[in-house]
């Protein structure tokens, strides 16, 4: 039995039946009628948010009177629907930064009076900035005081692992003469080359056979 419903509403039945083929079909078939009930439903609820919205965001752009173009990107829909959301709200520099946000999903911060007349939008973002971001300066410029202007700074952080590594190659030659040595002694200078990170070397030092 594949319907997940039907499953469940078997076990309310005797053991003996629930092994009956013929009570696991007629099972398999009201499960799954529960089953598209239960799909359709959810499907139902995602309207009523804009953030889950599919066929229902067409209800939404109407009720905002925001244009339909169901050609652009469901995504970028939603966003303006969220966004006329939004400036119903009483404009302030909080409510501002949330809208600028929901474009970019940076980290917003607005510094009024910068120059006479004129706030700074500070973007930062380690995920980068989307590449058009029109919609982002016409909504801005609707919803801020008409008198002021705008500046942006926009900041996109990099994260990233660099790993160095170093290798050293060295050797001497031994000659040993006919008599032999109690002792081997052997001076010399090695430069091992390193780097500002975790590293590990090792030097084998071997007397030539002879």
């Amino acid at each position: 039995m594949e319907s997940p419903r039907g499953q469940q509403m078997i076990k309310y039945i005797s053991p003996d039946s629930q092994s009956s083929a013929i009570e696991q079909s007629i099972y398999e078939a009201i499960g799954s009628e529960f089953d598209n009930t239960d799909s359709i439903i959810d499907e139902i609820l995602k309207q009523f948010f804009p953030q889950t919205a599919t066929w229902g965001l067409t209800w939404w752009e109407k009720r905002l009177g925001l244009l339909t173009n169901l050609s652009e990107d469901i995504e970028k829909r939603r966003k303006k629907v969220i966004v006329k959301l939004q400036t119903r709200w009483p404009m302030t520099p909080l409510n501002m930064a949330k809208i600028i946000s929901t474009y970019t999903n940076a980290s917003v911060h607005i510094t009024e009076n910068v120059a006479p007349y004129t706030f700074q939008v500070d973007l930062l973002s380690s995920s980068g900035f989307p590449e058009d971001l029109v919609e982002l300066y016409k909504t801005v410029k609707r919803i801020k005081p008409s008198h002021q202007s705008v500046k942006y700074k926009m900041t996109s952080v990099t994260n990233m692992n660099i790993y160095y590594a170093a290798a050293s190659i060295s050797g001497e030659t031994i000659t040993v003469y006919p008599w032999t040595p109690r002792e081997i002694e052997s001076r010399g200078k090695i430069n091992v080359a390193t780097a500002v990170a975790n590293n590990t070397e090792t030097i084998t030092v071997y007397p030539k056979e002879g």
